[in-house]
């Protein structure tokens, strides 16, 4: 079997691997104990058989020699039991096969002297063996026989039917096994949930930190390791907070310092007296102004920490289609989403709004498509444009990145768009994926997965 095909069918999560283990563990113990329990109960019971044979055998030798010779007949006939059955043999009769094990010793002491003891087995096979297992079976044989030498000189054979197999375990401690096993597997069940809980908060609060750098910082408490880890956490957190709140400051405060400097070089273009020359100007200072204010709209939308709430998906798209139809754009949409969706109203807002203008943009056109089930919403928007070259598909949503195909500078726009969907994307745990439709045209899809949303306000 390949290793990796038997890796891939045991449980990812940690938690289900440890109780699987400790589980599996626990039931080899079980089952360990069990089968010594059945071992030394069966011993017990052979061990105990045997020692009663013996006193049946010492019994019926001491009635039979206290008992006159001549009256032994009825003796014998008092003797014979269902399972037990005992005669007067001649000595032509008596086996020649001594046994061996601790019959004969066991019923010297009983009988305060030794006795001679012969059996129908050999002295090596099953009528040899000692007490504790199966005394003087034969193989095949459901009897089992010894010769015994009264102390007259009389021979007798006692034969004996078999014993049952020993008991099954008994029901009352099968049900104490199993309340056993279900005690210990709860309590498993409950240390390795406590012992990997730690581990799971610091997987929400990773994941949540994608999406939201104000998230409150985890509970330095549990063991040793777990604090450590907590405290790296929050210590990560803290500088990452840091370092974009320095980055958007220092960023906020650029950008609006230069506002001052366009706007005396755009009083002093006008006194220009080459009208050709103004114009180059004027239109190298829009698009100087024009990148500002989408770095400075990109930062907001980083810092953005709006609440959470329930969004009607389906009025906002419709809202969105009935604004660009008022402007003389041509939007459609089409299907509906089940349920309102958990998030940035906003963030989602813009989200859309800058595909829908990409589209407009490029395509001269855009249809909205809403695919949404219990796991994921997806709202796709298409357009016939000229698409992306498929190297550049993964790149373009790279801030200030540009393809060098018809989406250039000459359209408008700094490369912050898809930038900013993809990061209102990341910030709801979704992400942005954009594709060439075979018939021509790109294809946006935002995709928001349907899990609980994290809102700072209740943070």
């Amino acid at each position: 079997m390949n290793p990796r095909s038997w890796l891939s069918a045991f449980p990812s999560s940690l938690f289900a691997r440890m109780a699987l283990i400790l589980l599996a563990g626990l039931l080899a113990a079980q089952l360990a104990s069990l089968w010594l329990q059945w071992g030394e109960r069966a011993t017990v019971v052979s061990q105990a058989r045997g020692l009663h044979f013996s006193d049946r055998i010492a019994e019926t030798v001491r009635v039979l020699e206290t008992a006159d010779p001549s009256r032994r007949g009825a003796a014998l006939a008092a003797l014979q039991t269902n399972d037990l059955r005992v005669a007067i043999i001649a000595d032509d009769q008596v086996s020649a096969n001594i046994p061996r094990g601790s019959i004969q010793a066991s019923l010297a002491a009983r009988l305060g002297s030794e006795r001679e003891i012969r059996t129908l087995g050999g002295p090596g096979g099953p009528g040899g063996m000692g007490m504790g297992m199966g005394m003087g079976w034969q193989r095949g044989n459901p009897m089992r026989s010894f010769d015994v030498r009264l102390n007259d000189g009389q021979w007798i054979r006692i034969t004996a039917a078999r014993e049952a197999d020993a008991p099954a375990l008994p029901n009352d401690l099968i049900i104490q096994l199993l309340i056993t096993l279900l005690v210990v597997t709860a309590v498993v069940m409950i240390a390795v949930r406590q012992a990997t809980r730690p581990l799971q908060r610091l997987a929400q609060a990773a994941d949540t930190l994608g999406r939201d750098l104000d998230a409150p910082p985890l509970t330095e408490t549990g063991p040793v390791e777990t604090r450590r880890a907590a405290q790296a956490f929050n210590r990560m957190q803290a500088r990452i907070k840091r370092l974009v709140d320095e980055r958007a400051r220092a960023l906020a405060a650029v950008s609006h310092d230069l506002r001052t400097p366009l706007t005396r070089l755009r009083l002093r273009a006008e006194l220009v007296d080459n009208e050709k020359l103004r114009d180059q100007m004027a239109a190298d200072l829009d698009a100087m102004a024009a990148m500002i204010d989408a770095t400075l709209n990109y930062l907001r939308g980083l810092q953005d920490n709006e609440a959470a709430r329930a969004i009607d998906i389906n009025a906002l798209l419709h809202s969105l289609a009935e604004d660009a139809a008022v402007l003389g754009k041509t939007i459609s949409v089409a299907g509906l989403a089940r349920s309102p969706y958990s998030g940035r109203l906003s963030a989602l807002r813009r989200a859309v709004q800058n595909l829908i203008d990409n589209a407009v943009k490029y395509g001269h056109g855009a249809r909205i498509r809403i695919d949404d089930d219990a796991a994921m919403l997806r709202i796709v928007i298409e357009d016939e444009g000229p698409g992306i070259p498929p190297a550049e598909l993964g790149r373009v949503s790279e801030p200030y990145y540009r393809p060098d195909a018809s989406r250039s500078r000459e359209t408008g726009g700094v490369g912050l768009g898809l930038s900013i969907v993809k990061d209102i994307a990341l910030m709801h745990g979704g992400e942005l994926l954009l594709a060439n439709r075979p018939q021509g045209g790109l294809s946006a899809t935002l995709a928001l997965p349907r899990t609980p949303f994290p809102n700072p306000a209740r943070a």
